[in-house]
């Protein structure tokens, strides 16, 4: 009787021919991510790498002498999908977007700013084009408001 009797010899994919490739067969390659820092930011920084990679959190802790969290993840390599970013919108959507909830509250613009991100002399044009097109009310000097 042959002591190899029942046992198979690791797989080597195919690479020797003793049998074709297979999915089943193949270890997808794995690397192991520490990501460490406030709160916010590893929650941040394991979403990012959620949206590209099949990531699972293996430890999490607080480091007692910095009080800030670590975070041990693995994440697999093969899933890997393309990172598209979302449409930059234009800045008559951006300040609509902003002004979404506050129909009919008066809004400064600094304030529009703050939340869109616009450069004053883009955002100053915009608010000028959204009043002429009667989709913002001029109410007072810096501040304006949503109609419909």
């Amino acid at each position: 009787m042959d002591s190899t009797d029942g046992l198979q010899p690791p797989c080597d994919c195919g690479a020797l021919g003793d049998h074709p490739k297979t999915p089943a067969c193949y270890q997808p390659p794995v690397v192991e991510i520490e990501v460490s820092g406030g709160r916010l930011a590893c929650l941040e920084a394991i979403g990012l790498l959620r949206s590209n990679y099949r990531v699972d959190i293996k430890h999490r802790w607080q480091d007692p002498e910095t009080g800030k969290l670590v975070f041990k993840l693995t994440a697999d390599l093969v899933f890997v999908r393309p990172y598209f970013p979302p449409p930059t919108p234009t800045p008559e959507a951006a300040v609509m977007a902003s002004l979404a909830d506050a129909i009919g509250v008066p809004i400064r613009q600094d304030v529009i700013q703050a939340i869109t991100g616009l450069d004053e002399q883009t955002l100053t044009t915009t608010l000028s084009a959204l009043v002429a097109t009667d989709q913002l009310d001029h109410i007072a000097p810096d501040e304006y408001r949503r109609n419909q």
